[in-house]
């Protein structure tokens, strides 16, 4: 660095700023560049830096800060999505690794995306016909390299394919004789050089499933024993630390367990009542839970839909849509606004923007 500031200094300044500011200093030279470069000053940016959450709606994708001090989101951040709106609806996928998203097209290929670099690369149909194959995407550091991984179904087998940023094609790897199990969600979640899924043959009989990206090789993770009939269920990353949240629907309690560093056991670290949430006039609407996500300061955004069946009431009136931000650390909740009008409004993900353009991927 200089006789006047040391390197970790440097660091503690750098990690600071905007991703735009830090793309102006990697110009100011080489030892600069190679610092914000590397991955241990990405990991530390991404460590301090606000989260916040992808959300699809009104035919686009947002960037909303939830957590910020005003619980009313007024103007949030439209993404500039690089090809044509029509080419993303409802059903679209989007996942994040290091700031870049992966995000999946009407005709089932596939497009990486550095919303902050506005860099983006098309990657071919692996093989997908339908949107029930599983996808993740993620950082192989044994091999130095960012892949997509999904499973194609057949009669006899689940083969899972994988895209290497590093040759820029897909091929077979693991093969799964004749699975008989189905999927929570499409989207895997990624933790360290693994990706996770919650898989289930039944409402008691689930597990999940985890896939490593660096030897392409599996295996099954048992659920919380006390969570075996729950049925709504997110997987989601705190304090480095695979986490699970679950809604049970009879009890409307929300639980949060995460797991340890061996994959052997679970610990309870949330156990919330939802029946506080609405008020008693808008008791009228079925409340239940469509999505909740444990945040990076390890708060709950919590997203209702409620139902009101009244035939002669107009279809936008029927629905409702609440989403609350509850506080862990003193066990409050607000009620998050947005623009006024939520039927429509969709989570997607929580990601952090990342100061790395990771020419890996968009060579």
């Amino acid at each position: 660095m200089s006789k006047y500031l040391t390197e970790d200094l440097a660091i503690e300044i750098l990690v600071r700023l905007s991703t735009k500011d830090l793309a102006r200093f990697k110009c100011v030279s080489k030892t600069w560049r190679d610092l914000i470069n590397d991955r241990g000053f990405l990991e530390r940016y991404q460590n301090i830096s606000p989260a916040k959450f992808v959300s699809f709606y009104d035919k686009d994708l947002y960037m909303l800060d939830v957590e910020s001090k005003r619980p009313a989101i007024t103007n949030p951040l439209k993404l500039d999505f690089p090809l044509d709106q029509s080419m993303i609806d409802e059903s679209t996928c989007v996942l994040h690794c290091d700031g870049t998203l992966c995000v999946t097209l009407k005709n089932h290929t596939l497009m990486v995306w550095n919303p902050s670099s506005k860099q983006f690369k098309i990657v071919p149909n692996p093989g997908i016909c339908n949107d029930s194959n599983i996808l993740g995407f993620g950082y192989d550091p044994v091999h130095d390299d960012y892949k997509v991984v999904t499973f194609i179904d057949r009669l006899d087998a689940s083969t899972a394919r994988v895209f290497e940023f590093r040759t820029g094609t897909w091929r077979d790897s693991l093969r799964i004789p004749k699975p008989d199990w189905h999927y929570r969600d499409r989207e895997g979640t990624t933790l360290d050089q693994y990706l996770y899924w919650i898989a289930y043959r039944s409402n008691t009989d689930r597990f999940i499933l985890c896939f490593n990206l660096s030897t392409h090789e599996y295996q099954k993770i048992p659920l919380p024993v006390y969570n075996q009939g729950v049925t709504c269920s997110w997987l989601g990353v705190t304090s480095q630390k695979l986490c699970i949240t679950e809604y049970e629907t009879c009890k409307k309690e929300i639980k949060v367990s995460v797991m340890d560093k061996t994959g052997s056991s679970w610990n309870k670290i949330i156990s919330l009542s939802t029946s506080s949430f609405i008020s008693v006039l808008d008791r009228i609407y079925d409340y239940d839970v469509e999505f909740v996500s444990l945040t990076k300061k390890n708060d709950l955004v919590v997203t209702f839909t409620g139902y009101k069946d009244v035939v002669d009431m107009e279809t936008e009136e029927r629905m409702k849509t609440k989403v609350f931000l509850y506080n862990t650390r003193n066990e409050t909740f607000e009620q998050v606004q947005f623009c006024n009008s939520l039927p429509g409004l969709r989570f997607l993900l929580e990601c952090v923007e990342t100061p790395k353009i990771t020419n890996r991927i968009f060579t």
